[in-house]
């Protein structure tokens, strides 16, 4: 039997017309490869000399990415062909795709456990969606996250990890650290405007920011991404709205910016 989507050894015993062992043969022999009933394929694994007559070949995740039998043809000079049928069955989980408040080392480190922990991988996007949920922003997608984000999101993973039984609602009752994390957050939360661009040089609506409030951060969110700063203006200059001063057309790209009154400029 093997697992779905995971890289297998198997061992094998290479004989020639007279069944009698045939050493020697390093990685020369080939190997093809059949999914489900599907045409032989060369095979791309590892191959290997044991030694007395026996050898492996390293199946690839590619190899076994299909359920149902998986069919083994071995060749070489001098040796009898060897039929081998497997089992693939089981389930693909990808977990830890992507980027979270926590990369994959700063939650080890935490942990004190491999970047490749089990666990600890499945954790890490539940933990982000719920910060997320918690205070309204997504600070994963953030080109720099905080570390106010950073915080929250190690509480989180130690006491969840810990106990896995745990909400992080309840975590939210019973941890004074976290819950002080999570009050910040949400307070940050309020600085980011998400809006939309024009077509050419204008003012856009912002209900609530005032003249003289500073645009700290401005990143494109949907149809254009990265730092967006330059096309619109670092200062508000009319009560409730911002400037684009770009002449492109921006028109339905959506861009989110950090704004912060003077009182609260670092």
């Amino acid at each position: 039997m093997l697992s779905l989507g995971k890289i297998e050894l198997i061992e094998f015993v290479l004989v020639d017309t007279d069944g009698i062992e045939v050493p020697g043969l390093a990685d020369t022999f080939s190997v093809e490869i059949s999914k489900n009933g599907g045409v032989f394929a060369a095979g791309v694994g590892d191959k290997a000399e044991v030694s007395d007559g026996w050898y492996t070949y390293e199946l690839t995740a590619d190899e076994t990415d299909t359920e149902g039998p998986l069919a083994v043809k071995i060749t070489g000079v001098g040796i009898a062909q060897q039929n081998l049928v497997y089992e693939v069955s089981g389930s693909i989980l990808e977990i830890g795709v992507g980027d979270h408040i926590l990369t994959t080392a700063e939650a080890a480190a935490v942990l004190r456990c491999d970047e490749d922990d089990q666990n600890m991988l499945l954790l890490l996007p539940a933990i982000d969606a719920y910060i997320k949920m918690g205070t309204g922003h997504d600070w994963a997608a953030d080109t720099t996250i905080r570390e106010e984000a950073k915080n929250a999101a190690r509480i989180a993973l130690v006491q969840w990890h810990e106990d896995p039984g745990m909400t992080l609602s309840e975590l939210r009752t019973l941890s004074l650290g976290f819950n002080a994390c999570m009050t910040q957050l949400e307070a940050i939360a309020l600085h980011y405007r998400t809006f939309e661009g024009l077509n050419g040089i204008g003012s856009i609506e912002m209900p609530g920011v005032c003249r003289g409030d500073s645009i700290i951060t401005l990143a494109g969110k949907v149809g254009i991404s990265g730092d967006q700063s330059a096309k619109f203006e670092s200062v508000i200059t009319w009560d409730g709205y911002i400037q684009q001063t770009s002449s492109e057309d921006l028109y339905e790209k959506w861009f989110e910016a950090y704004i912060v009154s003077p009182g609260e400029m670092p």
